[in-house]
């Protein structure tokens, strides 16, 4: 089971949700949903476009034991009544209460969790520990740069998350539905800026993608840019197999298409004479996908069965375009491109500033560190 958690940059920022920029309730993340809260207040959240993000790579798997582990603080006091830290960054501490903090949210959603092992959990916490060292490693480097968000710059951006809610106390109202500390919010919607603009000083300012990398970028990945096949189709449908065969023999003997499309199909668009215009291959039922894009235009297919009823179809014509020219896709490679870039950047730039940092790991402390009963989390 893999369950390494990276922290992955992936391009210029984009604010597609709101709650995306720390709550990620609403990630546009492949393999999450708007249900999936388990990464609240986790300082990157999944941005379609941009942005920094979580990327767990195994997905649903990921979210499963996030919502399982919920680490319990039963020791690690010092002498003095004093807690010791789990972990230090260049002097600043980890402490066991915010660790545990990452494991603490969205305990409603808990899932099942008896097929995970010891070890499963114990690499778990090296992770989650992990992913703490690297916010405190850039914070330290935000410090140095002196990268800082005002208070009216974080009012701003507030605002701006408001307005995206259609309700007018829509923002309130997932606030509250959710139980979030609004104080805590801010204060992590600060931390997650602070990180944004550094990242951006340090990283994307950097990048830079030419034309002629985009070119070769494209001749490496044509599968990512390859036309899709389209037909523009016509259809018959009724409800009988009997009335279906009928007809198309009609059709044989030379009777409009469109005429009796008109006349016989039960089909919203049988008063365009069942035409349903251009339809791109694999957006139909399989079995109709693969007869319509076999035929040639101007041929009338057998009858198909699918839920709807009985289909006959003609094809109109083929999409004359067996390729995308450069001025069409150029956009969107020199954008794939800049955001592999990025990702190769950032994990360099990252790994240098934990090379260069101070950084003590309590791993007695973290061993003992135990998972609750599910009763007990909640």
């Amino acid at each position: 089971m893999n369950l390494l958690l990276k922290i992955v940059f992936a391009g210029a920022h984009n604010f597609l949700s709101p709650f995306g920029l720390v709550l990620n309730f609403a990630s546009r993340s492949p393999g999450l949903s708007a249900g999936d809260g388990v990464f609240a207040l986790l300082p990157f959240a999944t941005l379609t476009g941009g942005g920094l993000r979580y990327a767990p790579p195994i997905g649903r798997i990921m979210l499963c034991l996030l919502c399982a582990v919920l680490i319990c603080t039963t020791c690690g006091c010092g002498g003095n009544g004093t807690p010791k830290p789990l972990a230090t960054v260049n002097g600043m501490a980890i402490s066991i209460s915010e660790f545990n903090k990452r494991f603490a949210r969205d305990v409603n959603s808990l899932l099942d969790r008896s097929s995970l092992t010891p070890e499963d959990y114990d690499r778990l916490k090296e992770e989650v520990l992990n992913i703490l060292i690297d916010e405190k490693v850039m914070l330290f480097r935000a410090k140095e740069l002196s990268i800082s968000v005002s208070d009216a710059e974080l009012a701003k951006k507030i605002e701006d998350i408001k307005e995206s809610y259609s309700l007018e106390d829509g923002f309130d109202k997932a606030l509250a539905t959710r139980k979030v500390d609004y104080g805590q919010w801010k204060e992590e919607l600060r931390k997650r800026t602070i990180l944004e603009n550094l990242i951006s000083a340090e990283v994307n300012s950097k990048i830079q993608v030419k034309e002629d990398e985009g070119k070769a970028y494209r001749r490496e990945h044509r599968g990512m840019y390859a036309p899709e096949k389209r037909v523009h189709v016509a259809q018959i449908v009724v409800r009988q197999r009997e009335k279906a065969e009928a007809i198309l023999k009609r059709l044989m003997r030379g009777e409009d298409f469109g005429k009796v499309a008109r006349n016989e199909s039960i089909g919203p668009e049988a008063a365009a004479g069942g035409d349903l215009g251009f339809v791109s291959q694999g957006f139909m039922p399989e079995e109709i996908d693969a007869a319509i894009f076999s035929q040639r235009p101007g041929e009338i297919g057998p009858v198909i069965r699918s839920p709807f009823g009985y289909h006959i179809f003609k094809i109109i014509e083929k999409d004359k375009k067996d390729k995308k020219g450069w001025d069409v896709i150029k956009g969107q490679v020199l954008t794939d491109l800049r955001k592999q870039k990025e990702e190769r950047e950032y994990a360099l730039w990252l790994g240098a500033l934990r090379s260069k940092a101070v950084i003590k790991i309590n791993r007695d402390l973290l061993k003992k560190e135990t998972v609750p009963p599910i009763n007990e989390a909640e």
